[in-house]
C-alpha cells in the first residue's frame, strides 16, 4: 500500500472514532435524568440568563418558613412558577418560554402569612409586585392584580396600585395595607404623560407622598401629598 493509501486510510479509522464519539455522548446526555414535578412539567431549578444582558441572573425555588416552596416548571412551550405544598401544586403566574422566568415571578420578601414576589421584565422597564397567602396561594389583592411600588409604616407593608378602568388608562392610585387589608383611594393629577412611573417616597401615621416621574426622558416630575 503506497504512502497516500495509508494516509486515506488513518484518515477513515480517525473519522469513524469521531462519529463514535459523538454518538456515545448524545446518548449518554439524552439519557440524563430530568426532574419532574408532581404535575409532570419539568423542574426549573437554577436558570442562567447571563447570556441576557436586561435579565437577572439565577433564579431557583425558595422554601418558605411554613414548609412551602416556590418552584418554576416548564414544558415545550411555557414556564410556570407555583407555591408547592407537598405534591399539591398552587399556579401563581405563567408565561411563554422565551421570556425570562424572572418576568413570572421572584421571592422578595417573606412575612408571617404571605410573601412578596417582584415580576422584572427586564429592558429598563419598571417592576411589579404581587402578595401570595402562604395557605393557598391565592392573590391577596385579588386573581391577576399587581403592585407598583412599597413602602413600610410600622410592621405593615403598603403596596401601591393602579385603579382598572375600562379604557385600560388608570384615574386613581389605591395605596393597600397588605396586613389588614385597608384601601386608600386617590385621585391621579391631571396632566400626567402615558410614559409616568409612579413611587410611593414616604408613609407615615396620616399620609403618604407619590412622586410621579417620566420614564422615557420627557423630563417630568412631580411629587404629591395624600391623606390616609
Amino acid at each position: 500500500m503506497n504512502l497516500f493509501g495509508k494516509i486515506q486510510l488513518l484518515f477513515c479509522g480517525l473519522l469513524v472514532c469521531s462519529l463514535l464519539f459523538l454518538s456515545c455522548g448524545q446518548k449518554r446526555k439524552s439519557s440524563s435524568t430530568v426532574e419532574l414535578l408532581p404535575n409532570g412539567k419539568r423542574l426549573l431549578d437554577t436558570y442562567d440568563s447571563s447570556f441576557y444582558i436586561y435579565y437577572k441572573h439565577v433564579v431557583g425555588s425558595d422554601t418558605l418558613l411554613d414548609g412551602g416552596i416556590t418552584c418554576y416548571g416548564e414544558d415545550d412551550s411555557m414556564r410556570y412558577f407555583y407555591l408547592r405544598k407537598g405534591n399539591k401544586m398552587q399556579l401563581l403566574n405563567q408565561s411563554s418560554i422565551y421570556a425570562s422566568p424572572w418576568s413570572i415571578g421572584v421571592v422578595e420578601e417573606e412575612f408571617q402569612n404571605f410573601f412578596l414576589v417582584r415580576l422584572d421584565n427586564g429592558n429598563s422597564r419598571p417592576g411589579f409586585y404581587q402578595v401570595f397567602n402562604k395557605s393557598d396561594g391565592s392573590n391577596r389583592m385579588g386573581e391577576g392584580r399587581w403592585g407598583i411600588s412599597i413602602n413600610y409604616w410600622k410592621d405593615s407593608l403598603f403596596l401601591l396600585s393602579h385603579n382598572p378602568v375600562a379604557t385600560n388608562k388608570p384615574d386613581s392610585l389605591v395605596l393597600w395595607n397588605i396586613v389588614t387589608g385597608r384601601q386608600y383611594k386617590s385621585p391621579l393629577p391631571s396632566g400626567l404623560p402615558d410614559d409616568i412611573d409612579f413611587e410611593i417616597t414616604a408613609i407615615s401615621q396620616h399620609e403618604y407622598r407619590v412622586s410621579f416621574t417620566s420614564i422615557m426622558g420627557n423630563e417630568f416630575e412631580l411629587e404629591k401629598r395624600y391623606r390616609r
